[in-house]
């Protein structure tokens, strides 16, 4: 018979804003074959209560411990800000804080986009309105596109800045997939906790709700381009191209709809399927 291949849960050690949030792990641990640090938004952390994330569901060949950074709402601005994120800065190149990782994970860029979305979206659109471009402003998305390019720019600078002991380990990063612009926001047993991140400005802006799955595909389509180019630019960076994985929600859904818990976070089924994306990657590239 053959022989079944053994996949292991990630071990999470989830920081916290004064420290680590698990004392009794280590991320140096020889027991581990694989050492990951990890910095991103909520598809690291949480996206709703109950939920899950994308590290929780990954699944690999080796024991795993993986030192998360991220925070939810987190963005690619902030987290290439070095200046300001002392704690990735010096667990990734200081030489009394680092440690050995065999890969980065990183999520971000989804943020960015939720936060410029209000100035990437025309109120009144040009051409006939028909079209969904009709509701972009192009110049804006394309300097959205090159402000997540410079921040992504920004780390692998660091990793491989003079006396990293980090210098050309492998970069993983995801391209997300299309969220659906609805009525639908984080809820803690049933009862919002948060409003719905891309509705409002659609409605604002009066976007028919015919074009609104294809506006936020224009978006979602960009942040992705953005990636993959750097991903032929830079050494060491990998892109998993998670596009096209997920059912999409219904439009006039207020919760959970087909692989999405609530508007731009997979429930745990999308996030599974996410994740073995991912670690298929991971396998491929160590």
């Amino acid at each position: 018979m053959p022989k079944k291949t053994v996949r292991y849960h990630a071990e999470i050690i989830q920081a916290m804003t004064l420290g680590v949030g698990d004392s009794s792990l280590d991320p140096d641990d020889p027991d581990y074959a694989w050492r990951m640090l990890s910095e991103g938004d909520s598809w690291f952390t949480i996206g709703a209560i109950p939920s899950s994330n994308l590290l929780y569901e990954l699944r690999l060949k080796k024991p795993t411990i993986v030192l998360n950074l991220g925070y939810p709402g987190d963005t690619i601005a902030n987290i290439s800000q070095l200046s300001g994120n002392t704690e990735f800065t010096r667990r990734l190149v200081h030489p009394n804080w680092a440690s050995d990782w065999t890969a980065l994970l990183l999520s971000g860029g989804g943020n960015d986009l939720i936060d410029q979305a209000s100035d990437i979206i025309r109120a009144t659109p040009t051409g006939t309105g028909k079209k969904a471009a009709d509701y972009v402003n192009a110049d804006r998305l394309a300097a959205f596109k090159q402000g997540v390019q410079a921040g992504y720019r920004a780390i692998v600078a660091l990793r491989d800045s003079a006396g990293s002991p980090n210098q050309g380990k492998p970069i993983i990063v995801h391209t997300y997939d299309y969220p659906t612009p609805r009525p639908a926001p984080a809820t803690f047993l049933i009862v919002p906790i948060t409003k719905p991140w891309m509705h409002p400005i659609f409605e604002r802006y009066q976007v028919p709700k015919s074009l609104r799955a294809k506006v936020a595909g224009i978006l979602l389509d960009t942040l992705a381009e953005a990636l993959l180019e750097l991903g032929k630019e830079l050494p060491a960076f990998h892109v998993v191209d998670t596009r096209n994985t997920l059912v999409r929600a219904d439009i006039d859904a207020k919760g959970n709809s087909g692989d999405w818990l609530n508007e731009i976070h997979p429930n745990g089924d999308g996030y599974r399927k996410i994740a073995a994306k991912l670690a298929a990657k991971l396998h491929k590239v160590l």
